[in-house]
C-alpha cells in the first residue's frame, strides 16, 4: 500500500516539475523506442504540459485546503478578529481621553 502511495506521490512531483524542455525529452525516448511517431511530438507535449498543469493546481488546492484545516484546528485568532479587536482598542482610547477631559 505505502509503495502505491510512494509511486503517486512521486508521479505527482514529477508532474508538477514537469518542464516543455522535459516532456519534449520524453516524447524523443518514446520515438527512439518506437514508441511514439515522430509527427505527433506537439501534440504529445502539450497533453503532457496540460496534465502538468492540472496536477500543478490540484497540488496547489490539495496543500491549501489542508493548511486552512489545519490552521482552523489551531483556533487562531483570523484578520478580521484582530481588526475588530484594534477598533475596539481605539474606540475605548477615545472614551478614556474624553472622560480624562471631563475630570
Amino acid at each position: 500500500m505505502f509503495e502505491t502511495l510512494d509511486k503517486i506521490l512521486l508521479a505527482s512531483l514529477g508532474a508538477v516539475s514537469m518542464t516543455r524542455e522535459r516532456a519534449e525529452k520524453i516524447f524523443d525516448e518514446y520515438a527512439a523506442r518506437g514508441q511514439a511517431e515522430r509527427g505527433n511530438k506537439d501534440g504529445f507535449v502539450k497533453e503532457l504540459m496540460d496534465h502538468a498543469d492540472k496536477a500543478r493546481s490540484d497540488m496547489e488546492r490539495m496543500i491549501s485546503d489542508q493548511v486552512h484545516a489545519a490552521v482552523e484546528k489551531l483556533d487562531l485568532a483570523t484578520k478580521k478578529d484582530i481588526e475588530r479587536i484594534e477598533q475596539r482598542i481605539v474606540e475605548h482610547s477615545e472614551q478614556h481621553e474624553e472622560h480624562k477631559k471631563k475630570r
